[in-house]
C-alpha cells in the first residue's frame, strides 16, 4: 500500500516518438502536460554527442524562453533575453553567474525517447 502511494509522487515518463532523429547539435521546444489546466511544462530537447537531453525551457534567471534550433557551438542552449548559454547535460550556465536550469532524465529506446518530466 505504501509503495503504491509513493508511486503517485514519482515522475512518470512521456514517450516522444522519433525524438532520437533530432539532428546532432539541434534542439526543439516541446510542451508536456496540459498547459490549459496549469500543468503544462515547456522543455527543450537537445542532441549532444548522440544523446537526447531534456532541460526546462525557462531560463532560471528571468524566466525567458530558451531558443530552439541550432545549439551554440553545437553544445549549448541559449536564452536570448541576456544571451546566457546553458549546458543541457548539467543545466549549468557557462557564460554568466546564473543558477542552473532544471534538467530531466531521458531514456532512449531506438528512435523513441522517454522523458521524465
Amino acid at each position: 500500500m505504501l509503495q503504491r502511494l509513493l508511486n503517485l509522487f514519482k515522475k512518470q515518463p512521456t514517450l516522444v516518438q522519433g525524438a532520437a532523429k533530432l539532428p546532432e547539435g539541434e534542439s526543439r521546444k516541446m510542451t508536456f502536460g496540459d498547459p490549459l489546466a496549469g500543468r503544462g511544462r515547456d522543455v527543450i530537447l537537445s542532441k549532444v554527442d548522440g544523446e537526447i537531453l531534456a532541460m526546462d525551457a525557462r531560463c532560471p534567471h528571468a524566466e525567458g524562453f530558451m531558443t530552439d534550433g541550432p545549439l551554440v557551438d553545437g553544445r549549448l542552449v541559449s536564452c536570448p533575453l541576456h544571451n546566457y548559454h546553458f549546458d543541457p547535460k548539467t543545466g549549468a550556465c557557462t557564460n554568466a553567474p546564473c543558477g542552473k536550469a532544471k534538467i530531466y532524465r531521458t531514456e532512449q529506446d531506438g528512435d523513441d525517447v522517454q522523458v521524465y518530466v
